[in-house]
């Protein structure tokens, strides 16, 4: 059968949105701080330290900046080994206001709508000082800086401060899981289940049979699915801070994964604080965990020439 509506289907919920370069399609929600996201409601995320986020991103200039400048982004595309073929066909966004979490996911109903959507990519993103992403490093924001050269237009993105998360992700979690994948950590560590989530390996197809013959249905996962990736980035950030912050709440976090910050707070040159979080963990209730930080604490007094200190734990 025919595409409905020829070249243009309507998307439901989504606004035209017209610009120089012509139109395209954003959905627009409000997130409720009252809303949960997993175990915890979405007005836990919207306060961070940003010294914690410094650590995490390893760039000094995120503790002079305010949570709420950031964009959180995530990206839908056509293929997922990147190349100049692959095309964003949908760009999530989002940030705090207050309390809730603003969305807005730009969509291209098909290929003549890029520039215009690389335009409205522009204009959310010109008031933000910096990025956080999942892998956006290596994926997103390299992809997206292509299409903004083959389009002829300024790239906002690339010069931003970047917290990609999932590098301290790994760091500070993945002695524990199966693996690094958002959706995994989203379980483990988050409490988010999604039910009946679309797979990420299906949404190409998903969107080529969208242009093919117009069928909403198609694409009411996908969007769902990249809406939840963007609200994540702001749960998996404030989990992540909430782990190297001084005196982080036992009952919250693993002790493995404390011992995992003391490690990256002392590689970051955060010495005394990896000092007060080893001593809180000497007095673990896991024996493993307790060796561990025993360990660590003693090498550091060692290296400091702190030998009482080093002799007692040794001891």
């Amino acid at each position: 059968p025919g595409r409905p509506g020829g070249a243009r289907a309507v998307i439901e919920d989504g606004e035209e949105i017209v610009n120089e370069f012509g139109r395209c399609i954003v959905l627009s929600r409000r997130i409720e701080g009252s809303s949960l996201h997993g175990r915890r409601p979405v007005r836990d995320f919207a306060a961070m330290d940003m010294k914690a986020a410094s650590l995490l991103a390893n760039r000094p200039e995120f503790a002079s900046l305010s949570w709420h400048d950031g964009l959180f982004l995530d990206t839908e595309t056509t293929g997922l080994a990147g190349g100049t073929g692959t095309v964003a066909f949908l760009v999530g966004l989002g940030w705090f206001e207050g309390e809730v979490f603003e969305s807005r996911q730009i969509f291209l109903r098909d290929f003549g709508d890029e520039r215009a959507a690389l335009a409205a990519l522009r204009e959310y993103a010109k008031d933000r000082r910096f990025l956080v992403s999942f892998n956006g490093k290596a994926f997103d924001i390299n992809l997206l800086s292509s299409r903004f050269i083959m389009n002829r237009l300024g790239d906002p993105l690339s010069g931003l401060p970047h917290l990609d998360l999932l590098h301290p992700a790994r760091r500070l979690l993945g002695h524990r899981l199966e693996n690094s994948r958002l959706t995994t950590m989203e379980e483990e560590v988050l409490g988010l289940l999604r039910d009946h989530d679309v797979p990420g390996s299906e949404i190409p197809q998903r969107y080529f049979d969208w242009l093919r013959c117009g069928d909403p249905r198609l694409l009411r996962d996908v969007f769902l699915h990249n809406r939840l990736d963007v609200i994540s980035l702001a749960a998996l950030a404030s989990h992540l801070s909430g782990i190297l912050r001084p005196g982080a709440d036992c009952a919250r976090f693993e002790a493995t994964d404390r011992l995992a910050a003391a490690r990256l707070l002392y590689l970051r040159g955060e010495t005394d604080s990896a000092v007060n979080a080893l001593g809180d963990l000497v007095r673990s209730d896991c024996a493993s965990v307790r060796a561990e930080a025993c360990r660590h604490l003693s090498l550091i007094f060692k290296k400091e020439g702190r030998w009482e200190g080093a002799a007692s734990l040794w001891e």
